[in-house]
């Protein structure tokens, strides 16, 4: 899989998309999907974040598997809030405005699944955050490839970590996203199963994972709560009331 890892790892630095028919075959399991974002990590350094996804039953026919998939965000390409990224690295990225939690322990895998109120006990804060999706892939990749790929991230952008947030209800939230001033973008901050933190539970459970798992000082993110938007150049404002605002310039 290192070659495979070594194709996505270059066709990312270059900013362009690999076509699928060139790795056909290569990746045919969730298993082997893991082994290249493994690969991956040797090259591209620590895991930051991850991002979850599958994570009902609609979603997980197309890898196939029972249980939600999880990609590595490496720190090279995790950025705190003002950040910055050159439209020039990437190659057909959507912006997402999502509801991030931080880790304050390890969650290694185990056979009794975890409930939510231990991931709850294992989270030390929500953090608001911007992800820019960008898949260096053709149309036409299966799930699988686009796994292999750390599942499509082009940059992911944390805000300041809310560390009281075990009274804050995300339900009636909503984050608005800005360009230039205007908005582009709003939808709930419950978006995923109404509960985001069950991202991280259903994450949790879908163990191993690549890179070693779940670790201390982690974000897990759990999807976007708006419909994702072509990214364009100019500047970006996801304004998630009294959890903060992340900003992004892209040029």
């Amino acid at each position: 899989m290192s070659a495979l890892a070594a194709k996505l790892a270059r066709a990312r630095a270059e900013a362009r998309v690999l076509a699928a028919r060139d790795i056909a075959g290569e990746v045919n399991s969730v298993a082997d999907a893991y082994r290249v974002q493994d690969a991956l990590a040797t090259q591209a350094g620590a895991v930051r974040a991850w991002k979850v996804s599958a994570l009902i039953p609609e979603q997980q026919r197309g890898y196939p598997t029972d249980r939600p998939v999880g990609g590595a965000l490496f720190a090279s390409f995790c950025h705190d809030t003002p950040a910055r990224v050159a439209l020039k690295d990437l190659v057909g990225p959507l912006m997402e405005c999502e509801i991030a939690f931080l880790l304050g322990r390890d969650l290694p895998p185990r056979a009794t699944p975890y409930t939510r109120a231990e991931i709850a006990d294992a989270v030390d804060a929500i953090v608001p955050a911007i992800e820019i999706a960008d898949c260096r892939l053709s149309a036409d990749a299966p799930d699988l490839l686009k796994l292999a790929d750390d599942m499509g991230n082009g940059a992911f952008v944390m805000g300041a970590a809310v560390r009281d947030w075990r009274g804050v209800d995300l339900n009636g939230r909503e984050v608005v996203l800005t360009l230039n001033g205007s908005e582009v973008a709003r939808g709930p901050c419950a978006k995923v199963l109404g509960d985001p933190l069950m991202g991280v539970v259903g994450l949790a459970n879908a163990q191993p994972l690549p890179a070693g798992g779940l670790k201390r000082g982690q974000i897990v993110t759990t999807g976007t709560c708006i419909t994702p938007i072509a990214t364009k150049a100019g500047a970006y404002v996801a304004d998630f009331g009294t959890l903060g605002r992340v900003e992004l310039k892209v040029g």
